[in-house]
């Protein structure tokens, strides 16, 4: 599990600024919509709400690409027994991650579904 989110996650890397930039632009959007709108609570206009659910993706998109970019190897021929259990143990916290990455992917989908009505 955790070398197909490392090998994702080094495939995807060229796509990390682009991924700020797209956040800073929907933020814009998402102000510019609540500044907008004389009473907030109801809006009509959908961009507002797409522009949050994007936002939330692409947050996820970037915990995807920071957490998951340089996972300890799992050398243990030419190490000493401490620095293997260090390693056994980061890569035990990366697996912690990992599960709570699919886990909030999940229920981001979740979210979206309801927050789209699809």
């Amino acid at each position: 599990m955790l070398e197909i989110l490392e090998k994702l996650s080094s495939k995807l890397q060229p796509f990390r600024k682009l991924t700020y930039i797209v956040a800073v632009l929907l933020i814009a959007v998402i102000v510019a919509q609540v500044l907008q709108t004389s009473l907030p609570t109801q809006s009509t206009d959908p961009t507002a709400m797409l522009s949050f659910v994007g936002l939330i993706w692409l947050l996820l998109f970037n915990i995807l690409l920071s957490l998951f970019h340089n996972l300890p190897k799992n050398d243990e021929v030419s190490q000493g027994v401490f620095t293997r259990a260090k390693i056994k143990l980061q890569r035990s916290l990366y697996h912690l991650l990992a599960l709570l990455f699919i886990g909030l992917t999940l229920v981001i989908v979740f979210l979206s579904v309801r927050m789209l009505r699809i």
